[in-house]
């Protein structure tokens, strides 16, 4: 952040290159600038800057917007900037910034018109045709003209992992397979510190089912103590269709040491890698795990929700078979309740009626007004069917 406020403050001290600039500078203390500057006090630089920069020259403006930048005021910032284009629509330091501030605000179609003026200044600027490629992936229709800048700045600078894992993720997008490699193997050569380049290398390999390269990867990951579950996940299935089965197991067990859980697909492959050893006391272990995860909590929400849904419509009879799978699942009394409820109210059978409310009021748990409330009113209702 200093280097920006200090490249601006050499722009202001360097000689003018517009017209419009070749009256005299403003007369900064640069010494007292600087001072403020090192010591990041940005409401005196801008206090000091407010009653000095003349409103005609842009460097110095550029040097007062970057100060309110810094300073976390992004309208006073932008507002600044736009001074400075008006006065010299090709300052560099202005267009970057109003960028910058557009695409923080989700505004890409109008960064994409700052950073397009960078590129016609600076035409061979790698950095400029990777914010440029990125703010038009932003925006709709423009993905194919995101790739090709962002290949343009692949081109001036190869080793920008920035663009290297975009273009990656293109070519793997498009099925690409031999483009991608080469990218990424390229780039993992120089650096295989990367996690996105090493991530996308696993991808790749495991949709080419080069189950080998993914365990090279995948290892490589897993001894560097970097536990992705995407990676993990990939490492397990190509552990066991390698035959590999202590590898498959220590995957999952690796997963739970370091981080206490495992997606459910690694845990599927070690208890067929368990089940493949003969421990299958192990393995139904785990597979009992994979069950309950299949059976998530979340799936009594949904199914709830859709007896709501169809109570609302009055399909009362679907409503109920929702129901009654929450229940089945869960064995939240409260969804025998919905059940009564629908065959007292709606469907008016009071057999039925009676006999969920009974198995509702023997079951549920009370707990906070509401539910109390429920179950006395189910209560009182029993005594009335």
């Amino acid at each position: 952040m200093k280097k920006i406020l200090f490249a601006a403050l050499t722009l202001l001290c360097a000689a003018p290159v517009h017209a419009q600039e070749s009256q005299p500078q403003d007369q900064l203390d640069k010494s007292l600038v600087m001072d403020y500057i090192q010591e990041q006090q940005y409401d005196k630089i801008i206090r000091y800057l407010e009653e000095t920069v003349k409103p005609q020259h842009a460097n110095g403006l550029s040097l007062l917007a970057n100060a309110y930048y810094q300073s976390g005021q992004p309208a006073q910032a932008e507002s600044n900037y736009k001074r400075v284009l008006e006065l010299n629509p090709d300052h560099i330091a202005a267009n970057q910034h109003l960028g910058v501030l557009a695409s923080n605000r989700q505004n890409h179609a109008q960064a994409v018109v700052y950073f397009e003026k960078l590129l016609q200044l600076r035409p061979n600027n790698a950095a400029y045709y990777k914010q440029l490629a990125i703010a038009c992936s932003n925006v709709a229709g423009m993905q194919d003209t995101a790739f090709y800048y962002m290949q343009q700045a692949y081109a001036l600078n190869p080793r920008d992992v920035r663009a290297v894992t975009f273009l990656g993720a293109e070519y793997l997008d498009r099925k690409d397979f031999t483009m991608a490699d080469s990218l990424l193997k390229t780039y993992y050569a120089i650096d295989s510190s990367q996690l996105t380049v090493s991530m996308q290398l696993i991808r790749s390999a495991y949709q080419q089912k080069k189950f080998r390269d993914v365990t090279v990867y995948g290892e490589h990951l897993l001894n560097r103590q970097v536990v992705d579950p995407t990676a993990c996940m990939f490492l397990a299935v190509s552990h066991y269709a390698l035959k590999q089965y202590d590898s498959c197991i220590r995957v999952h067990d690796e997963m739970m040491a370091r981080i206490l859980a495992a997606p459910e697909t690694v845990k599927y492959y070690a208890a067929l890698a368990y089940s493949e050893k003969r421990q299958f006391d192990s393995s139904n272990a785990l597979l009992q795990e994979c069950i309950d995860m299949a059976k998530s909590r979340s799936l009594d929400d949904y199914y709830t929700a859709l007896a709501g849904n169809y109570e609302h419509m009055k399909q009362y009879r679907t409503a109920i078979k929702h129901y009654d799978t929450a229940y089945y699942l869960f064995h939240d009394p409260m969804r025998q309740y919905g059940i009564a409820r629908i065959y007292d109210h709606y469907i008016q059978d009071p057999v039925r009626a009676k006999r969920f409310y009974q198995q509702f009021v023997r079951d549920a748990r009370p707990e906070g007004k509401d539910q109390v409330n429920i179950h006395n009113y189910a209560k009182e209702r029993l005594k009335n069917l």
